[in-house]
């Protein structure tokens, strides 16, 4: 526990009423948690105000209020309150300090950008795990601590969560934490009291223009990650995005770079839909990841496990086991290898499946590029899609144009419609889409996802994009159960089971027993 005397010495307050003796307790961001002799933060956010819920902390035990601006009516008695300019602004360094600084005793790596943060994260935590290197990680889709893997609900928690989080794996001896830094996380400062020893850039697209209002400022919150750096921490840069000149800008770690259009260091050598080979500055490395884009992802995660001092031979080889993130470019394969039904002889050959994260137009462009690039003479290309709710709208007719572009056929159906009509938000992506042929309408993203795929055939590639490795759809407020490449890989499955008793029907041979 926090001696008050400790308190004041890391924040300065403006001003204090009230008195505590202490110790204090935990440091408490939602009044609902609050226990007795708890420190409450109020946090000014874009939706509620923390300031509003001080009494139901007090009510319920908190003892050291941390605010900025203290109630008249509650100031004096048994209450310290503390008053700062911006209690964001020293929230990361309070919670480290509370937490006893967990991340002082690992090494750091923070990666930002548009596109591809979960991909390059994961394939660092698995090639640091298959080197024998205990490490940790917090993303956008689940957060590992040793054995325990849970599911993640904010690309970045906030600075206390986080805390908390790196107090876990600093228990455990964890060498190395990897996590992804988002746009909100730095605006926010939930980084803050984090040095990081390593940290990366993937890219910058159009993406979150509903909180950060234009794309200069989107890009400036970006670059807070890297003028956090001090002289001895490594910047891995993709200079393949035009945006890293102006995010390295006061930059003053050491910059690796890197570009698989200017630098012959960097190269494709082979791509197809079963993977990459890559020339990464004279070590060959093969991956399963598919895409063009996956091949900078891949660069990326290289540089970075080199920067932490692994070495060469070892991370292309651990990188060509790697399977990456789930939900990235994921092939969807059918529930059927063990099935009664499933005979070589009568087994047909299916549509090839995948799910993609890509909710971005730039995301989007990726991944059906990267299809495009790969696919079989005379094959088609379906793209199953929508777009979020209470989100950037600017962007959906951009994606309907995208699609437009690089897909033969189109099915436009619900994402994460919250609390929007998903029909209008059909009808703005369907503004973009200029043919009126070839272009399909359901609402219903089950039946959209289960159409695309009963109805391909042999030479079809199916996208399903915008949810990727999520097993929710939010509608409401409420997140109900729905994971795209569950309900892939079931439609896939029934593919297969109709053709194999179609050839079975044909062929007059018996339908085998099931036991």
């Amino acid at each position: 526990m926090m001696k008050i005397s400790e308190l004041l010495h890391i924040i300065h307050p403006l001003q204090q009423a009230g008195t505590f003796d202490g110790p204090a307790g935990r440091l408490r961001l939602d009044s609902r948690a609050v226990r007795k002799n708890d420190v409450f933060v109020a946090l000014r956010g874009t939706v509620s105000d923390g300031h509003r819920y001080i009494r139901e902390a007090i009510r319920k035990g908190a003892r050291v209020v941390i605010c900025e601006h203290i109630p008249e009516d509650l100031a004096g008695g048994e209450v310290l309150f503390l008053q700062v300019a911006d209690t964001r602004a020293i929230l990361g360094d309070l919670a480290q300090t509370f937490t006893g600084f967990p991340a002082r005793s690992m090494k750091m790596v923070g990666v930002t950008g548009t596109n591809g943060k979960t991909t390059v994260c994961t394939l660092v935590y698995q090639v640091l795990r298959k080197l024998g290197y205990n490490a940790g990680l917090l993303g956008t889709v689940e957060t590992r601590i040793g054995d325990r893997v849970t599911e993640s609900r904010l690309t970045t928690p906030d600075a206390v969560s986080l805390a908390e989080s790196l107090s876990e794996m600093a228990a455990i001896d964890t060498a190395f934490a990897v996590m992804e830094v988002s746009s909100h996380a730095l605006e926010q400062q939930r980084v803050g009291g984090i040095r990081f020893d390593v940290a990366a850039f993937t890219n910058i697209s159009q993406d979150h223009l509903d909180y950060h209002r234009d794309m200069a400022s989107y890009i400036d919150a970006k670059k807070r990650l890297f003028t956090m750096l001090d002289v001895r921490a490594v910047a891995v840069i993709n200079r393949d995005d035009p945006a890293s000149f102006k995010v390295t800008e006061g930059c003053r770690a050491d910059i690796w770079d890197f570009s698989f259009r200017e630098d012959r260091d960097f190269r494709i050598l082979d791509e197809g839909p079963d993977g990459l080979v890559l020339d990464l500055d004279g070590s060959i490395v093969s991956t399963p990841l598919t895409g063009r884009y996956n091949a900078s992802n891949v660069a990326q995660a290289y540089l970075i496990c080199l920067a932490l001092g692994c070495a060469k031979s070892n991370v292309a080889a651990a990188l060509g086991e790697a399977p990456g993130a789930p939900g990235r470019l994921e092939r969807v394969m059918p529930g059927i290898d063990a099935g009664p039904s499933a005979d070589a002889a009568f087994s047909p050959p299916s549509p090839k499946v995948f799910v993609d994260y890509a909710h971005t137009p730039d995301a989007l462009e990726n991944v059906l590029k990267a299809l495009a690039a790969v696919r079989g003479k005379g094959d088609t290309l379906h793209v199953v899609f929508g777009c979020g709710g209470d989100r950037d709208q600017s962007k959906r007719p951009k994606m309907g144009r995208i699609a437009d572009k690089y897909a033969d056929v189109i099915t436009l159906t619900s994402d994460n419609p919250r609390t929007e009509d998903p029909d209008t938000i059909i009808r703005d992506i369907r503004a973009g889409v200029v043919r009126s042929d070839k272009i399909f309408v359901d609402a219903n993203r089950r039946k959209a996802i289960r159409s695309a795929i009963l109805e391909a055939d042999t030479r079809t590639m199916v996208l399903v994009a915008g949810k990727g490795h999520e097993r929710y759809q939010e509608v409401h407020g409420r997140r109900n159960k729905f994971d795209d490449r569950e309900i892939a890989e079931k439609a896939l499955t029934e593919w297969i089971e109709r053709r194999i008793h179609k050839k079975r029907r044909r062929s007059g041979k018996p339908e085998k027993e099931v036991d």
